[in-house]
């Protein structure tokens, strides 16, 4: 298959190529060239013109819960219900979804649902069980929750567990978060010893951190990625940020803030919060009765308050842009989907978050495509890019996502989606 007359936006900070030609062969793509490069046609099965639109890499949701949001649904219907979000993803431009934490068979059954299934969605990657403390976080006092976690106050019994989990899933995570010394904070020699063992069997490790120290701690124990944006000890102050900001980048350290999850906690409940949603774009009037309804509108979230929630999102928003700046590699996830209409719309606001905290447009896109894929080691074969090689996981826009963040988020600005090579397109879009 040959894409003609496109701009080529590879993900990797390089000039978009104008008036391009794509190959795509056997789900990869073959060939990226100028048009006026282009040999002449040899056993080409198929040619899409793109009307002069903008082909960027397929958007990764790099931070996400499947597997707790099917636990609402019947278990003979849990891994379909996940296949159908998959496929809701790709319909947003998201060709590969990130799962930071859920039953581990449940998420074996959704991988093994999606290959058999016949229709087009974003590829899954999962981390099956997280580790934690006992009774601690996401576990605290509900034994129902049990198979999302392995609890542990043990270095050896984490180690070997870690080496079991490491053979099943595509990295591992690990909850950080707590008093130190506390029965609920996952010890600091089993942390560890589980980046040890995820290592040693060649995954990545991330870390769900609550604070400074959680970070640091993290980072020196050989964290490959951190998870949320830390809660400063002075949210006047940019002196932690900076700190943070040399650390991540001189370790090479990928940080995921979700922005999304802690302005979605911060204003539960808050009738005006759901009407800004409405006028940016990210909501309908109609979808305000079915948010409303919801069990966990208006409800304090476990462990994280609104008062420290918007702490978190306001210092967050103020020092991105210098995280960025240091060159920290900034991943873009958006954990939960409370008030949003559907968990692929706050991947979307996770992006535009992005780019009002001042990130620049490409870091943005890195953000969302080749830094996700290389947060949880994929980045061998270079998804979240359009190179020679990588799977051909793309995302048409009408309009130069570089130009303004509406053109990447604005799902209108939506022409249609490759994955693995295979597209799908927008019918009612006026390009299509």
């Amino acid at each position: 298959m040959i894409i003609r007359n496109v701009t080529v936006i590879n993900g990797q900070g390089f000039a978009p190529i104008t008036d391009a030609e794509v190959e795509v062969t056997d789900g990869r793509f073959s060939a990226i060239r100028p048009a006026a490069d282009a040999p002449a046609e040899a056993g080409v099965t198929s040619v899409l013109d793109a009307r002069g639109g903008y082909l960027v890499p397929g958007l990764w949701e790099s931070h996400t819960h499947l597997g707790g949001l099917a636990y609402s649904k019947p278990e003979n219907e849990r891994a379909k219900y996940i296949s159908q979000l998959l496929t809701d993803f790709l319909s947003a431009g998201v060709t590969s979804v990130v799962d930071l934490g859920g039953p581990l068979e449940l998420e074996l059954a959704a991988r093994e649902y999606r290959a058999k299934a016949t229709d087009a969605a974003a590829r899954l990657f999962f981390a099956g069980p997280v580790f934690t403390g006992v009774k601690g976080w996401p576990i605290l006092n509900d034994p129902a929750r049990a198979p999302i976690a392995y609890q542990t106050d043990n270095a050896d019994v984490a180690h070997r567990q870690a080496l079991e989990l490491a053979d099943r899933v595509d990295f591992i995570k690990c909850i950080y978060d707590g008093e130190p010394g506390a029965p609920d904070k996952l010890p600091l020699d089993a942390l560890k010893a589980i980046i040890a063992a995820a290592h040693e069997k060649g995954k990545k490790v991330l870390v769900h951190v609550h604070e400074r120290i959680d970070l640091e701690e993290a980072v020196a124990s050989g964290a490959d990625g951190i998870e949320h944006a830390f809660q400063p000890r002075d949210p006047g102050s940019t002196a932690e940020a900076r700190d943070i900001a040399a650390l991540l980048a001189e370790t090479n350290t990928a940080y995921c803030p979700t922005l999304v999850t802690w302005e979605q906690i911060a204003h539960n409940g808050e009738a005006a919060y759901l009407r800004q949603l409405v006028d940016d774009g990210y909501a309908t009037l109609d979808d305000i009765p079915r948010i409303t309804s919801r069990p966990v509108y208006g409800r304090e979230f476990p462990r994280h308050s609104p008062q420290d929630s918007h702490i978190r999102f306001d210092y967050a928003m103020r020092t991105l842009a210098l995280m960025h700046d240091a060159g920290v590699k900034i991943t873009a996830g958006s954990d939960v989907a409370l008030l949003m209409p559907a968990p692929p719309v706050a991947l979307l606001r996770e992006l535009y978050l992005l780019a009002k905290a001042g990130l620049p447009l490409p870091a943005v896109l890195a953000a969302g495509t080749r830094y996700a894929a290389e947060k949880i080691g994929q980045e061998a074969t270079t998804p979240g890019t359009i190179t020679v090689g990588a799977p051909a996981d793309a995302l048409l826009l009408d309009a130069d996502p570089y130009a303004d963040i509406a053109h990447l988020v604005d799902r209108s600005h939506h022409i249609g989606t490759l994955r693995a090579g295979r597209p799908s397109w927008n019918e009612s879009h006026p390009r299509a």
